[in-house]
C-alpha cells in the first residue's frame, strides 16, 4: 500500500519539544501521531497511540529532559472503551499503556518544575502520578458532583501541588496536591465548560481561562476573574490558549473563528486569520520572528513565518483526510476522483495517480450523492433525491450539472432504447428515479433503481425501463454486467436474476437465507467450469457462485462474516474492504483469503475502486486519504505513507 493523498485533515492537538521548538508533535482522531522536524513543513506518520481506531488524542507533551519521551492522552468514540495514557520512549514510533486504562482522559498536563509529576482529567476526576506514568492515584474526592468531567488542566509553573482544573461546570483549584479543593469562579459567568487554563509563567498568580462564556483572567491564582474584553462573542468558544515564552504579553487565542492575539496580555485583542477557520491548535516557533503554526478544520496545517500575518498551507506529509468514495476512469488509469468529507472541497480529483489533487468546479452538495461512478463520459453521481448529476467540462464549464432523460411511457421490449414515438417525438422528462447502482458496458448503461432495471444506449443521456416480467417494477439493489453486454445480473432483497442475451430473457435464483438481505452484487472476470462467478455482499458477509447463480456458499476461509464496505477483482485476485475495518485480498477467486498488511493503516476502508489498467486498486480511507494497492505486491506489501 502507498499513501496518495489528498494532504490535510482533522488536527486535534500539538505537542512541542521544549529544547527544540521546530520539532512538533500532531495527535489526530483515530490516535495517529504525527511528527516534523522542521517547523511543519515535512511531516510524517509516526505511530498510534494505543490499538484503537477510534482513538482522540487529545493532548501531546514531550519530556524536557529527554526528547524521545512522550506522553498522549486519549479517549474513544466508544464509550465502553474510554481511552487512556500512553507513553513512547523512542519519539513516537512505538506507544504503550502508561495508566488509567479504560478511562477518558480530555487533558493532561505536566509539572514545568517536576516532570515525572503529570495530572490527568478524566470524564470522573482528576488523578496524578509522581513517577511518569507508573502509577496513578486518584487526587480529586470520590464520586464528586462538581470535580468530574474534565476539559482542562494546569500546573502552577513553581509548585507541582499547585492545580487549576477546568470542568463542563466551571473551574476549581487545589494548593495542596489534591487534598482539598476550592471552587474559583468569581467574575465568570455561571455554568461556563472551561475549554482551555494556562497559568503564567512569567507573572505569579496571573492565570487565563478560556469557556462558553469568553475569556477570563485572574491576577490572583484564580480567586477573582475578570473577563477579557476585545473578542467578539460568536468567537469565544476557544479551545486553547498559548502564551509567548520570549514575550510574555503576547497570548495567542485558538477559537471558532479564528486565531486572536493579544500583546498586553490580553487588554486588547487582533484577529490574525479569517473569521471562517476555526482554529483547533496553536505552536510558537523559535527567533524573534516568532514563526507559528495552526490546526484549522478541514484545512490541517497552517504557517506564518511572519508572526502571523500570512499563512501558508503547511501539510506536506500530514495525510489524513476522510474519503467517503471514490471512483476510477476506465480509460485513463492515472485519473481519480474522490469524495472526502470536512474538507474545503468535498470532491477533488488526481491525473497524476496522486502525486497533485485537484479541487472539482462547484454545483453539487456533496450530501445529495449517494455514490460516484468513473464511466465513459466522465464523471456521473447518483443523486439521494433521485436522478444524476454529470460533471460537465465541455466549454469550459467545470461544474455538476443535473443529467440524463427518462422515457416517460416504457417501452415494450428490453431492446428499445427509448420512448415510443408520439407526435413531435418522444416524450422524455427528467430522470428521477433513485440509482442504487449503475453498470455499463460502453454506451450501454443500466441502472437498478427503485423502480426497476432502466437502460440506456446512449451513456446516460436517455434512459428507458425494461418491460419484462417483475424487472420492471421491483426495486434493485444492484446490477452488473459482463464487457460485453450480454450478461447482465440484477440482485434484489433476498434474490438475483441473470440473463444471457442482453435482457430479452431472465432466470431467478435465491441467495441463502442465513445471509440475509443483498448489498451489493459482482460478476468475476473469468469463469469456472461450472459457469460464471459471481458474488453477493449480503448483511451477514459475502456468498459467492461458481455456477451462474444455481448455488452459494459463503465466501473462502479467512474473510470475516461481516458485511463488505466494497470489493475489487482482477482476474483470479480479489481485494475486499471489510465494514469492521481492514483490507483483505485473495489470489485464488475467492476460495482463501489473509489480512493484507496496512501497517500503521488499521481503520475503515468504505471504497475502493480499480485503475482501467487493472494493474492496481485504489482505497480510500475512513481517515488517512486514498491508497494504492498493487495488484501484483498485495499479498506482503506494507503500508508506505510516502505520498
Amino acid at each position: 500500500m502507498r499513501a496518495l493523498g489528498p494532504t490535510g485533515g482533522s488536527v486535534q492537538c500539538f505537542g512541542q519539544d521544549p529544547g527544540n521548538p521546530n520539532r512538533v508533535f500532531l495527535g489526530t482522531a483515530d490516535g495517529h501521531i504525527f511528527g516534523t522536524e522542521d517547523g511543519g513543513a515535512h511531516w510524517e506518520l509516526l505511530g498510534r497511540a494505543g490499538a484503537r481506531a477510534d482513538s482522540v488524542v487529545t493532548a501531546i507533551l514531550v519530556d524536557p529532559r529527554d526528547p524521545k519521551s512522550l506522553f498522549a492522552a486519549t479517549w474513544t468514540r466508544d464509550p465502553a472503551a474510554g481511552g487512556g495514557v500512553f507513553q513512547s520512549g523512542d519519539g513516537g514510533r512505538n506507544w504503550a499503556g502508561a495508566g488509567l486504562a479504560g478511562q477518558a482522559v480530555r487533558a493532561l498536563a505536566m509539572a514545568p518544575s517536576s516532570p515525572d509529576t503529570l495530572v490527568a482529567g478524566t470524564l470522573d476526576g482528576v488523578y496524578r502520578t509522581r513517577d511518569a506514568g507508573r502509577t496513578w492515584s486518584r487526587i480529586s474526592p470520590q464520586g464528586d458532583a462538581e470535580i468530574r468531567n474534565l476539559d482542562s488542566l494546569a500546573v502552577d509553573p513553581k509548585d507541582p501541588d499547585v492545580i487549576y482544573a477546568g470542568t463542563f461546570h466551571l473551574p476549581w483549584k487545589t494548593t495542596d496536591g489534591g487534598m482539598s479543593w476550592q471552587s474559583i469562579h468569581t467574575g465568570m459567568i455561571d455554568d461556563s465548560d472551561v475549554m482551555s487554563i494556562l497559568a503564567d509563567r512569567k507573572q505569579p498568580g496571573r492565570v487565563y481561562a478560556s469557556a462558553c462564556s469568553g475569556i477570563y483572567r485572574s491576577e490572583d491564582g484564580g480567586a477573582l476573574w475578570e473577563k477579557v474584553q476585545g473578542i467578539p462573542y460568536e468567537s469565544r468558544r476557544t479551545v486553547q490558549i498559548l502564551q509567548d515564552a520570549q514575550h510574555p504579553d503576547i497570548v495567542l487565542a485558538a477559537t471558532t473563528e479564528g486565531l486572536w492575539k493579544s500583546a498586553d496580555a490580553g487588554s486588547t485583542w487582533i484577529r490574525l486569520t479569517p473569521a471562517d477557520w476555526p482554529v483547533t491548535g496553536i505552536v510558537l516557533g523559535p527567533g524573534e520572528t516568532r514563526a507559528v503554526l495552526i490546526g484549522v478544520e478541514q484545512r490541517g496545517v497552517l504557517s506564518s513565518g511572519d508572526g502571523g500575518e500570512h499563512f501558508a498551507e503547511s501539510n506536506d506529509g500530514f495525510l489524513h483526510r476522510q474519503v467517503l468514495a471514490l471512483a476510477a476512469d476506465p480509460s485513463d488509469a492515472r485519473h481519480v476522483l474522490a469524495e472526502l468529507a470536512n474538507a474545503p472541497a468535498p470532491f477533488v480529483e488526481t491525473m497524476d495517480g496522486g502525486r497533485t489533487w485537484l479541487p472539482l468546479g462547484p454545483g453539487l452538495d456533496s450530501q445529495k450523492i449517494i455514490k460516484i461512478y468513473g464511466t465513459p463520459d466522465g464523471w456521473w453521481g447518483a443523486l439521494r433525491d433521485g436522478g444524476f448529476a454529470r460533471y460537465d467540462v465541455s466549454k469550459g464549464r467545470e461544474a455538476w450539472t443535473i443529467a440524463g432523460r427518462i422515457a416517460s411511457v416504457p417501452p415494450r421490449g428490453p431492446t428499445r432504447s427509448q420512448a415510443p414515438a408520439v407526435k413531435g417525438g418522444p416524450l422524455y422528462r427528467r430522470f428521477d428515479l433513485v440509482v442504487n447502482d449503475l453498470a455499463f458496458s460502453g454506451p450501454i448503461w443500466f441502472a437498478a433503481t427503485d423502480r426497476g432495471l432502466q437502460v440506456s444506449r446512449d451513456n446516460g443521456r436517455t434512459w428507458a425501463g425494461l418491460s419484462v416480467g417483475a424487472i420492471s417494477t421491483i426495486p434493485l439493489d444492484s446490477v452488473c454486467v459482463s464487457a460485453d453486454a450480454r450478461h447482465i445480473w440484477i440482485g434484489a432483497i433476498h434474490d438475483v436474476a441473470g440473463s444471457s442475451d442482453g435482457g430479452v430473457s431472465w432466470t431467478w435464483h435465491s441467495l441463502p437465507s442465513m445471509g440475509g438481505s443483498l448489498r451489493h452484487l459482482w460478476i468475476a472476470e473469468e469463469e469456472s467450469q461450472e459457469g460464471e462467478i459471481l458474488l453477493a455482499n449480503t448483511q451477514r458477509g459475502l456468498y459467492s457462485s461458481r455456477d451462474s447463480g444455481g448455488t452459494w456458499q459463503a465466501e473462502g476461509f479467512g474473510l470475516p462474516e461481516v458485511p463488505l464496505s466494497d470489493l475489487a477483482v482482477s482476474g483470479e485476485v480479489f481485494i475486499a474492504s471489510v465494514e469492521t475495518g481492514g483490507l483483505y485480498f485473495s489470489r485464488d477467486a475467492g476460495r482463501s483469503w489473509s489480512p493484507l498488511d496496512p501497517g500503521l493503516i488499521q481503520g475503515l476502508f468504505p471504497a475502493l475502486a480499480t485503475s482501467a489498467d487493472k494493474t492496481f486498486v485504489y482505497a480510500g480511507s475512513e481517515t488517512e486519504g486514498v491508497f494504492r494497492i498493487d495488484w501484483k505486491t498485495s499479498g506482503n506489501a506494507s503500508t508506505d505513507t510516502r505520498p
